[in-house]
């Protein structure tokens, strides 16, 4: 009866802790088209978001990284912004193109007349540009979150949710080498000459 007992109350918990959680998400977009595939003279623009989930008064806080493979690291990092501007930090970016000790935080709606209640809130911007169109993947996401607080009421009582980091994937043109022109203009000349 107590082993019942025990297995309940953990599943009880479970699931409160799967209510309460801030979901991270990307969005990706570019500087031409916008359709996210990043073709030769654009870069791409990422977007980060908070989703709460119960949504209560809004967001407050998270200290957080950005963080990417070897092809994010290989291209250039534009800009990059905390969306939250008030009282906010937008991180150091490293040599590999990591943005570390990004402080996203926000005081409470009582207190601020530009409290953010979005839910999905946004939080981070960046714009990246390949340093070669090769046709590569690119992955970036948001890692080692210190906290994943929402306020719970105007004055600033808040509460730490369970956070779920992002990733993005993104997909870059492939131009082809000089060379590969010439053979490919090379075999148009001969396929050329055959149909005569």
């Amino acid at each position: 009866m107590k082993l019942a007992s025990l297995i309940a109350v953990a599943g009880l918990a479970a699931v409160a802790s799967a209510q309460n959680s801030l979901t991270y998400s990307w969005t990706v977009g570019d500087t031409g088209n916008n359709d996210g595939f990043i073709d030769v003279g654009e870069s791409a623009v990422l977007t980060l978001k908070g989703t709460m989930a119960p949504g209560k008064t809004g967001f407050a806080g998270s200290i957080y990284d950005i963080a990417g493979d070897a092809e994010w690291s290989a291209g250039v990092v534009n800009a990059y912004t905390n969306m939250l501007k008030a009282l906010t930090d937008d991180g150091d970016k490293q040599a590999n193109n990591s943005i570390t000790g990004i402080e996203s935080f926000q005081l409470p709606p009582l207190f601020n007349p530009n409290f953010d209640a979005s839910n999905p809130v946004t939080l981070y911007k960046i714009t990246w540009t390949p340093s070669a169109y090769a046709g590569q993947t690119v992955t970036v996401g948001d890692t080692n979150h210190l906290n994943n607080d929402v306020y719970t009421d105007t004055f600033g009582s808040s509460v730490s949710y369970t956070g779920v980091a992002g990733k993005a994937s993104f997909n870059v043109a492939n131009v082809p080498a000089p060379a590969s022109l010439a053979l490919i203009g090379l075999g148009g000349l001969v396929a050329g000459r055959r149909r005569r």
